[in-house]
């Protein structure tokens, strides 16, 4: 064999070598993945694990999310991953100048919007998410999913029974049983300045044949007609009632210039007719400044044929 052949085998063998390293490093470099690759940006630490899934920190900062292969299944542009689940993760990121929690999916579609400041895991696979806009709370499932349509001031969570509080009410829910029961329902009723009545129901044959929508409405209805009694005004009753009732509310309770001064001894029922009857008994000043007076006020509230509470009739009795 002459020099110029062995030149040419030697150089063969080395070009040989370089082509093993070269496939050697492309099919052990853990870090590819068909779709990112962690070593666009570089992974700097592991932050968390979830289950077999790894959170990553990238070299500039950002949170991803590795497969249990080490394949990027979330690009590092999140602040924070809250948590994983099987269809969802729950990350941070900057959003119009602010530091907003959502949901993403696998391919990195919103699913749980951006508006919450935070979301915290309250126990029993529920959550409570913060909104950034207004700080009121809405409760989400294991899954991230609402519970409830309404969102609410101010939530607490305590052996699987939720008491959630908005500006007229205070709902208890029990979270044991699937939907969540209502086991008792407390509102204020506005009757005039500086007087307020409170009730509460806690009969399950009632809170099952109403939503919390229907006692709403009680309540709100109740507040308007008692305005219309003491302004003595009732042009606005299509917004509470139905035309073939207006005759059964039109009626004045109070005199001129009265001045209610007191709400109280509630009760609440449901009539042989199937309506509601929603009494109280109200204390009010004359202007001649005499003793005080009292007159009991019945409420009968029912559905309309589109399933709307309405007040359907009214009548009161002076207290002795």
């Amino acid at each position: 064999m002459n020099s110029q052949t062995k030149f040419l085998v030697a150089m063969l063998f080395v070009i040989a070598v370089i082509l093993c390293i070269c496939l050697t490093r492309f099919y052990f470099d853990v870090t590819k993945n068909t779709k990112h690759s962690a070593g666009v940006s570089g992974v700097e630490s592991i932050v968390r694990s979830f289950g077999e899934l790894q959170v990553f920190r990238s070299e500039d900062g950002g949170c991803g999310l590795l497969s249990a292969d080490l394949h990027v299944l979330i690009e590092p542009d999140w602040t924070e991953i809250l948590d994983v689940t099987d269809s969802l993760v729950l990350v941070s990121g900057q959003m119009n100048q602010q530091l907003l929690v959502g949901g993403i999916d696998y391919e990195e579609n919103v699913i749980l919007p951006f508006v919450f400041s935070s979301v915290e895991n309250i126990g029993d696979g529920f959550h409570v998410g913060t909104v950034a806009q207004d700080k009121r709370k809405i409760i989400l499932d294991k899954n991230y999913q609402p519970v409830f349509q309404e969102s609410f001031l101010s939530v607490e969570y305590h052996n699987k029974i939720m008491q959630l509080t908005n500006e007229t009410e205070t709902l208890l829910y029990d979270m044991a049983v699937r939907p969540p029961a209502l086991r008792s329902a407390a509102f204020s009723c506005h009757i005039a300045e500086n007087s307020e009545l409170l009730w509460k129901t806690s009969n399950q044959f009632y809170l099952s044949e109403l939503t919390v929508s229907d006692l709403w409405h009680i309540n709100k209805w109740a507040e308007i007609y008692i305005q219309m009694l003491r302004e003595n005004d009732f042009r606005n009753l299509a917004q509470i009632s139905v035309s073939e009732y207006f005759s059964s509310l039109a009626r004045t309770v109070f005199p001129e210039q009265a001045v209610l001064k007191k709400a109280d001894d509630f009760s609440f029922s449901r009539r042989e007719s199937g309506a509601y009857d929603f009494s109280f008994r109200v204390s009010y000043m004359t202007s001649s400044g005499t003793a005080p007076k009292q007159v009991k006020l019945h409420l009968y509230f029912r559905k309309s044929t589109e399933n709307q509470m309405i007040l359907t009739a009214a009548d009161f009795a002076a207290v002795e």
